[in-house]
This record gives C-alpha cells, structure tokens and sequence, in this order.
C-alpha cells in the first residue's frame, strides 16, 4: 500500500492566499513545521494570506480572518518578519505591515491588531496612500511613532509626500517633527519645502516646542 504524500509548502502556501482555512488547517496538523516555511522572499503563509487585495474577492473578509485564525493557532508568529536590506532600518514586513499595504483590508487590520500586533511598522504604509481610516485604526493601538525606517519619521515621510489627511492625524497623534532625516532636514523643513498650507506649518511650529 502506497504511503500518502505529504503535504508540500507550495500547497500551503496556495491554501494560504486561496483563504481556504479548512485545508490550512489540515496541512497545519499533518505537518506542523511547514508553518515556518518560506519562499524565495523570505514570506511565510501568513504573509501571504495577508497580501492578497479583498478587492472583489468572492471569497470575502470572513474566510481571510478564518484563514488567518488558522494559521496562528497553528504555530505563524504575530509578529514574523521578512529579511530586509540593513538600509531599511527600523522597517519590519510583518503580516500587519502586508495586510495595510498589500491587502488593504480594514477588517483584517482590526483582527490583527486585537490579536496584539505591533502597528509601529505599519504607518509608512497607510502615509503611502493617505488612507485616514486605517491610519486612525494602527493609532488606536499606540504605535511607537518615531521610528525612522529609509532615513524618515512617519510624520516627515507624510509632509514630504504631501499626504495631508494622514499628516493631521500624525500632529494630533503628538509624533515628534523635529527629528532629522539622513539629510539633516525634519518634518517641519520639509513641509515648508514643500509648501504646505501655513496652517499645516503652524501646527507642526507647535508640534516642534512640545
């Protein structure tokens, strides 16, 4: 009698971005060392189920946040990072940092971050695309907001892209415009090279004496 094949990284990793929870799982319980596995960028299953776009997914949120769920419960660390360059910094591809900038998926976010995942490296990427909402959701959790990921703070990245919903939220939020770039400039340099409306500048003055 023939014996059955093991379960292979590749159809994890299909199972994973297909959001089929079910055979997740199953994989998961026959071989649970394959949680750890990885593909040639170094992204494990969860990242990947958290990098597909919702979209118009028929699939929908429910069957990513079960997919999720499992592979959590089965080993997937909350916190696994992709290898990156060393001039990326403080940047960490988490399986957050994908589902804020590759997924774009607001639900996912949230069950993220109730599960405790560190929103700190995840700012960059909703400064990217000035998306206010899940900008709010990663401050609610209290990010560390001085990071300085590339060479740049969240709030000097915001002012040097001109991402002004996102920028007002990082002033109110207290995150700190004086800290420098590689180039010796801070959020408030940048944002009068920039010519950001004078009430934008004045709040990051006050921003600045805190």
């Amino acid at each position: 009698m023939a014996r059955a094949k093991s379960p292979s990284k590749s159809t994890l990793f299909a199972a994973a971005k297909a959001w089929d929870a079910a055979v997740v799982a199953a994989i998961l319980e026959a071989a649970p060392r394959l949680v750890e596995a990885s593909d040639p960028k170094g992204r494990q299953a969860l990242h990947l189920a958290c990098a597909v776009p919702l979209g118009g997914r028929s699939l929908g949120e429910s069957n990513v946040i079960r997919t999720v769920a499992a592979l959590l419960e089965g080993g997937a660390e909350l916190e696994a990072a992709v290898p990156m360059d060393e001039d990326e910094g403080d940047f960490r591809a988490t399986p957050l940092w994908y589902a804020v900038a590759r997924g774009e998926n607001l639900r996912l976010v949230r069950f993220l971050l109730s599960r405790r995942a560190d929103p700190s490296y995840s700012l960059w990427a909703a400064v990217w695309r000035d998306d206010d909402v899940l900008c709010r959701e990663l401050l609610k959790a209290e990010p560390r907001l001085n990071l300085r990921p590339h060479g740049e703070t969240p709030i000097f990245h915001a002012a040097r892209l001109k991402r002004l919903w996102t920028l007002d939220l990082l002033i109110a939020a207290g995150a700190d415009p004086s800290i420098a770039d590689d180039h010796g400039r801070n959020a408030l340099d940048i944002a009068r090279l920039r010519r950001l409306p004078s009430d934008v500048i004045a709040r990051l003055e006050q921003g600045g004496e805190r």
